[in-house]
């Protein structure tokens, strides 16, 4: 690795080390991280770039930046694999407020992104993209209903026309939002995470990652951090969550919708099917099982809580928000 860093990117590396799964590269008392780039084009690359470097000049210094080659380019292929070098802040981020205050001020900042962002863009398009995976998921579960080769495909197959149901009723209710609420000043695109809970710094340490960003609503980040919660047994912490990053940023009715829609888009159960057919390890596939096994036994409860979202944030008071129906029964 030492001479291919220095071949690619003109540095000396003095040492290595590991910050999490990630290989850090020490070169004259810089550090750098080499992190592995899955399916962003140059493009996405050099949005994720502008992004970046944006927050850095206007004050957020855990950004990491991306590290061009000698060649100038944003990627290169190290061992088969394409990578990304990202100079890291010499003084690693720690956590010093609350996460939903630090969280609201990243959006904040984001809002302000100079660049038109295009390629890294998912404002408006959740509707489409949501359609386009359940129609695809729904042409496999065809599929698998012939040739059931195992206890997970039973599962699958069982179980995929109740989430079929939830995922066309988020479709349906993002659809309802945007004819019934107007959109705000917040309610702009801004950074967002394509999975706020995996990302680096959200574990209160590390760095901002920009590999793990895309453009959207901040609903986005929002929703995937009150699934972990729910995921993790810790909706107790849902109440301070949102009164510290509506102090920074106070919510609209659109927004809480959105929201709302996210969460009943089961974007889980779609990733442990797709996780266990594309798994290349016996390992790797029960994992998958296990996870979709216990999704499946707490469906119940996921809706009990749904059902209960907006009172549990006290949102009646402030908005009139539409509960799906069903889920009141």
């Amino acid at each position: 690795m030492f001479e291919w860093v220095e071949q690619q990117y003109g540095r000396k590396v003095e040492r290595t080390e590991k910050l999490g799964k990630y290989n850090v590269v020490l070169c004259q008392q810089e550090k750098f991280l080499l992190v592995p780039v899955h399916h962003r084009t140059e493009k996405e690359m050099s949005e994720l770039n502008q992004m970046a470097a944006y927050l850095v000049a206007r004050g957020d210094l855990s950004v990491a930046t991306i590290v061009p080659t000698t060649k100038g380019n944003l990627v290169a292929v190290h061992n088969g694999q394409h990578v990304a070098l990202f100079r890291i802040p010499a003084q690693l981020y720690a956590r010093t407020a609350p996460f939903g205050k630090e969280l609201a001020k990243f959006h904040a900042l984001g809002r302000y992104v100079p660049s038109n962002i295009v390629y890294c863009n998912r404002i408006g398009q959740w509707k489409q993209l949501w359609g386009k995976r359940l129609d695809q998921m729904e042409l496999f579960w065809k599929e698998k209903w012939k040739q059931r080769e195992d206890e997970f495909t039973d599962w699958f197959v069982e179980s995929f026309p109740y989430y079929a149901g939830l995922a066309e009723n988020a479709i349906q209710y993002i659809a309802d939002t945007e004819l019934d609420e107007h959109p705000y000043t917040i309610d702009a695109g801004t950074v967002c995470h394509e999975r706020l809970p995996q990302a680096l710094w959200a574990g209160g340490k590390e760095v901002k990652l920009p590999l793990d960003w895309v453009y959207d609503h901040c609903a986005r980040d929002l929703a995937e951090w009150v699934r972990a919660l729910y995921m993790q047994g810790e909706i107790e912490q849902l109440h301070l969550f949102f009164r510290d990053y509506e102090r920074i940023t106070p919510l609209s009715a659109f927004s809480f919708r959105l929201l709302y829609a996210r969460l009943l888009f089961p974007i889980p159960y779609f990733e442990y099917v797709e996780g266990y057919y594309l798994a290349e390890s016996e390992q790797e596939k029960k994992r998958y099982a296990q996870m979709l096994r216990s999704l499946i036994d707490r469906s119940q409860a996921y809706e009990v809580f749904l059902a209960s979202f907006y009172e549990q944030l006290d949102l009646p008071k402030r908005f009139s928000l539409p509960v799906v129906r069903w889920l009141k029964k």
